[in-house]
């Protein structure tokens, strides 16, 4: 009769670095950590709303803090952050869009991405004409 050391036991891969192994998933954990800065970022404007509520007093404070040489670094970090984070969802639009025709062909997946950032761009670009235009 076997006892139950004696059986055997069925073999378990190691999960440790699986992530390492492959650059899509490198590629998509940095995405997905790129999120989490923004919801951050969206913690210091809520801040800031927050402080805009204690008083003229308590938010120029707020703004100046922002205009410090690590809050300026920061943001510039940011910067950067959320341009790869709006890049990496442009790429992956034309994979959850259906197929989209054009003259009777199907539009390649560089095409929409390219389509998707040049709209983003104009539409951006408009927008701080238009609050260049109200602070004047």
């Amino acid at each position: 009769m076997t006892t139950a050391d004696d059986r055997r036991r069925p073999y378990v891969r190691s999960m440790r670095g699986w992530w390492k192994h492959n650059p899509y998933f490198l590629r998509y954990l940095a995405m997905e950590a790129t999120s989490i800065l923004i919801a951050l970022y969206a913690l210091i404007l809520l801040f800031g709303l927050w402080r805009l509520n204690q008083g003229e007093a308590a938010y120029d404070a707020w703004l100046e803090m922002l205009q410090s040489p690590w809050s300026l670094a920061l943001h510039a970090i940011l910067l950067a952050v959320f341009a790869f984070h709006s890049y990496s969802w442009f790429k992956i639009m034309p994979k959850t869009l259906p197929a989209i025709y054009w003259r009777g062909a199907k539009l390649e997946q560089k095409t929409i991405t390219r389509a998707g950032i040049v709209a983003a761009l104009v539409i951006n670009l408009a927008i701080v004409l238009v609050l260049a235009g109200v602070q004047s």
